[in-house]
């Protein structure tokens, strides 16, 4: 068996310095769930990559931006066709550009297996669409989700990732359950952060009912709460077609409540204990996305 390799620890352009450095030749497979690729070295340079319709550096930039799943090096196999001649450090800085920007990218999208659909309502200032802008819109027909977007089209994760995130801005696509999916990801966090305060003797009804208190003296309250479900120990909320509350709302007050929490939490155990439960929240809240 040749090198193998967890993305969650080595990124495609670690392996392929590597590879680059001792003049390696021999065929990288890259895996992620769903989805995978390969590139071919002779002698440490990148002659070929492909993944899904993809071949050449675009194929290659899609595949480093894997960032869960495996990497493994199978030596000596090689490839019948060359689709890249760049030096393999010009390579490795155009990736670690393009993750860089990636991330950034990322913040501003929704989870990819969101559906995104057309507005029915067109914009009220004339928007100029480029071919790709026009490859990515047509796909958003209520059945392919983020990802089948980028597999489907054919233009490279960033360059849909980017495509998608201009026509959002522009308002000419939309997500029909993004109140429903700021509210889960927001109860789900305030469940985490109640169960971890709880260890301090308090039970989750009494926290529940500090996180209700909070949230009647907002501007949004009580739409919030019309929604919400505070009985129990576990905060959950009504599945409803639409909502009469705003993503920005539902944010706003939740920051509220998690903000009180916190200050609440120090007056009466401490700063340092305080700070300790929150971290730990926030740590198990990112683990489960």
């Amino acid at each position: 068996m040749g090198l193998v390799a967890s993305l969650s620890e080595f990124s495609a352009s670690q392996i392929f310095f590597l590879l680059a450095k001792f003049s390696k030749t021999g065929r990288v497979e890259l895996r992620t769930p769903g989805e995978k690729g390969e590139v071919f070295f002779v002698k440490g340079n990148v002659i070929h990559a492909k993944c899904n319709k993809m071949k050449g550096v675009e194929a290659l930039y899609n595949l480093s931006i894997f960032a869960n799943g495996e990497i493994e090096f199978f030596s000596d196999e090689k490839s019948g066709e060359i689709t890249i001649k760049d030096e393999v450090s010009s390579l490795i800085g155009e990736i670690e550009r393009r993750r860089v920007e990636l991330n950034e990218i990322k913040e501003k999208l929704p989870p990819f297996d969101t559906i995104l659909i057309k507005s029915p309502n067109p914009p009220k200032d004339a928007v100029a669409l480029r071919k790709d802008d026009w490859k990515v819109l047509v796909l958003m027909d209520g059945k392919n989700d983020v990802k089948q977007v980028v597999e489907k089209s054919g233009l490279g994760a960033l360059t849909v990732y980017k495509t998608i995130t201009w026509l959002m801005e522009k308002a000419l696509i939309f997500d029909p359950k993004e109140t429903e999916r700021i509210l889960k990801e927001s109860v789900g966090f305030l469940n985490v952060l109640i169960k971890e305060l709880a260890t301090l003797g308090i039970g989750e009804k009494e926290w529940i009912q500090q996180v209700k208190s909070i949230i009647e003296k907002s501007d949004s309250g009580a739409r919030l709460l019309d929604v919400l479900v505070t009985g129990g120990t576990v905060l959950s909320f009504k599945a409803k077609k639409s909502y009469d509350i705003s993503k920005g709302e539902i944010e706003t007050v939740s920051a509220q409540v998690v903000k009180s929490l916190e200050e609440k939490c120090k007056a009466e155990f401490g700063p340092m204990l305080a700070k300790t439960k929150f971290a730990a929240a926030r740590k198990k809240q990112s683990e489960a996305k």
